[in-house]
C-alpha cells in the first residue's frame, strides 16, 4: 500500500468527501489529488517522520508541534522540535540515523546525514507534509502515527487493511 491509499480509506471511512479533505486542509484538489494519489513527497518521507519518533520515543505529534495539535503548527517549527527531542536524549545525529534506519522493518526506511540534517535545519518535506498529516489525522480522529502504521504494520508492508 500507499500512505495514499491508507489517506483516501481512512476518509472514506470517516465519511468525508474528496473535496471537503482537501478544502479543510487548505489544499486545491490537485494537491490533495497526488496526495491520494501516492504522487507526492509524503510518500517518502511520512516513514522517516515515523521512524524518526520511534527513534527518539517521543509521539509523531510532539515532533511538529509543542502542544501536539496542528493549528499549533508553524513553518520550520518540526525541526527545531526534532533537534530538542535529539539533544534531551543525549543522541547524536549519526545514533539518531542509525536507530532510524534501525527500527525499520526489512530496510524500508533509509536517511542520509545531509537528508537528516535538512530535516533538524527545518527544510526537509517534513516541515510540509508533517503538519499537513497531522491535520488530516485530527479530521478522521486518530493519532498521526495510525496513518503510517495502520493494524500496527508499516503501511508500506500491508495489501490492505479493515
Amino acid at each position: 500500500m500507499k500512505l495514499g491509499d491508507v489517506l483516501k480509506k481512512e476518509r472514506e471511512k470517516k465519511g468525508l468527501s474528496f473535496e471537503e479533505t482537501a478544502q479543510k486542509l487548505n489544499l486545491t484538489t490537485e494537491e490533495y489529488g497526488q496526495i491520494e494519489g501516492g504522487e507526492s513527497p509524503a510518500e517518502e518521507w511520512a516513514p522517516r517522520l515515523a521512524h524518526i519518533a520511534i527513534a527518539l520515543e517521543t509521539p509523531t505529534s510532539r515532533l511538529l508541534a509543542e502542544s501536539g495539535k496542528s493549528a499549533d503548527c508553524k513553518d520550520g517549527q518540526a525541526g527545531g522540535l526534532i533537534k530538542g527531542h535529539r539533544e534531551r536524549k543525549g543522541f547524536s545525529t549519526e545514533q539518531t540515523i542509525e536507530k532510524i534506519e534501525g527500527t525499520s522493518t526489512n530496510g524500508l526506511v533509509k536517511i542520509s546525514a545531509e537528508e537528516y540534517a535538512s530535516v533538524e535545519a527545518g527544510t526537509s518535506p517534513i516541515e510540509k507534509y508533517g503538519p499537513l498529516l497531522l491535520h488530516f489525522a485530527e479530521l478522521i480522529e486518530q493519532p498521526v502515527f495510525n496513518l503510517f502504521y495502520p493494524c500496527g504494520l508499516p503501511f508500506q508492508e500491508l495489501d490492505d487493511y479493515p
